[in-house]
């Protein structure tokens, strides 16, 4: 009924609690496609008050421990996921079904707040680039890698004239063909 006001979910809950008409009954009337959402908005009106009706304008969130603690009293206590919502004071029952298939698929691991967004490369660069300058070379080394150096150096001069030689013959072929 997220779709619905507060003052609406009222007047339905009070239909209902007046004890003359069904669910059924009472979505039909209000043109409600589901009957379960007047089961729902009930209960949590009957635990919770006015403001179990009410919806959520800022995103609650929990604790990896009363997430654990949630999920471990479905699991041992056999209470549906409305009465362990209402016991909580959780206003939506499906987050703990939520909770407990992460539970059974991830472990503890899975009730841990996940990190949104595209992970940051630029701590990874950062890391091997500390890493490369804390390194210390011993002598031999940093006359190896001076040597390394100054041979991909005249190695690209070499590459660099060939590709300029080759370029100035095909200008001259070009020039006698016109």
């Amino acid at each position: 009924m997220a779709k619905y006001s507060t003052e609406f979910k009222y007047k339905v809950v009070e239909r209902y609690l007046e004890g003359n008409e069904s669910y059924e009954s009472i979505a039909k009337i209000f043109n409600i496609p589901d009957n379960k959402l007047i089961r729902v908005r009930v209960n949590a009106y009957q635990t919770l008050g006015y403001d179990g009706l009410k919806r959520s304008r800022k995103k609650q969130s929990y604790s990896v421990e009363f997430k654990r603690n949630a999920v471990k009293l479905y699991l041992t206590e056999e209470w549906s996921y409305q009465d362990l919502a209402n016991n909580l004071g959780i206003t939506n029952p499906s987050m703990i079904c939520t909770w407990v298939g992460k539970y059974r698929k991830h472990g503890i691991e899975g009730l841990e707040p996940k990190k949104l967004g595209r992970p940051s490369n630029m701590t990874k660069k950062y890391k091997t680039a500390s890493k490369s300058k804390d390194k210390e070379y011993t002598k031999e080394e940093q006359d190896r890698i001076k040597e390394l150096e100054d041979q991909v150096y005249w190695l690209q001069m070499e590459v660099d004239f060939l590709k300029k030689k080759k370029e100035l013959r095909q200008r001259g072929k070009l020039k006698k063909k016109k």
